[in-house]
């Protein structure tokens, strides 16, 4: 039995999938790849396969993770040619490779997440954005799981930044954020509270979100989950 570790990009339509439909949409493609699947025991089988961190309905995503196991050795280009083949539109595989059985789970690994944000704003505004994401704080109000409102220091779960400006009052913003259980914040939600610091309503139906990839941590900083995919021997 081994376990390979999938890097995959959702585009177009597909981002709208919620991740139970997602989950669905991966184990037919499976089911017609003919790849032999381990899966799990009990009245409903279904394909031993985990996912890192999904991005949010409607976000675009370079940065998608899965691991699934397999109970034979399949080539990797075989495996990405057969996927890639009968997944819907919108979704490919971009990396893969095969990881030890007992590699900790992708899950369990996920620090950070990489976004480009795309938004209108005025340029005079630019410069105090840029000024906002340099300050020590960027307080705003987040309602927590159980209803209660407490205020937030966006800034803490804000790791990088890099601001680049298009035509027509269009601003890319690329962020790196906390992501996963020790911390997580959603872009648009520091989009959002930019915008009340500036006492500018950012109209979010014309945001577009991408998510560039998922990293973890080590001793040198952040590190793509990319990374994680080892070729190992198989026989």
């Amino acid at each position: 039995m081994y376990r390979i570790r999938a890097r995959y990009e959702k585009k177009g339509r597909v981002k709208y999938l919620g991740h139970l439909e997602m989950i669905k949409v991966f184990e037919r493609a499976f089911r017609r790849s003919g790849i032999p699947l381990k899966y799990t025991e009990g009245f409903n089988p279904h394909p031993k396969m985990s996912f890192a961190l999904p991005s949010s309905v409607g976000f675009e995503s370079t940065g998608e993770y899965f691991d699934v196991e397999v109970m034979e050795s399949v080539e990797i280009k075989e495996f990405v040619d057969t996927m890639n083949g009968t997944l819907p539109e919108g979704l490919r595989i971009i990396a893969c490779g095969y990881v030890e059985l007992k590699a900790k789970s992708l899950m369990s690994i996920v620090d950070y997440s990489e976004f480009q944000i795309n938004f209108f704003i005025g340029k005079e505004l630019i410069a105090d954005i840029e000024k906002l994401l340099n300050a020590e704080e960027i307080m705003a109000i987040k309602r927590t799981k159980s209803g209660k409102m407490v205020e937030k220091n966006l800034k803490e779960d804000l790791h990088g930044f890099e601001i680049i400006e298009e035509e027509n009052n269009s601003i890319t913003l690329k962020v790196l954020l906390s992501a996963g259980s020790r911390g997580n914040l959603n872009p648009i939600f520091l989009l959002k509270g930019l915008g009340e610091k500036l006492g500018q309503e950012i109209d979010v139906n014309r945001v577009s979100v991408m998510r560039i990839d998922i990293f973890a941590k080590n001793d040198n900083g952040p590190i793509s989950f990319e990374k994680t995919i080892q070729e190992v021997a198989v026989q």
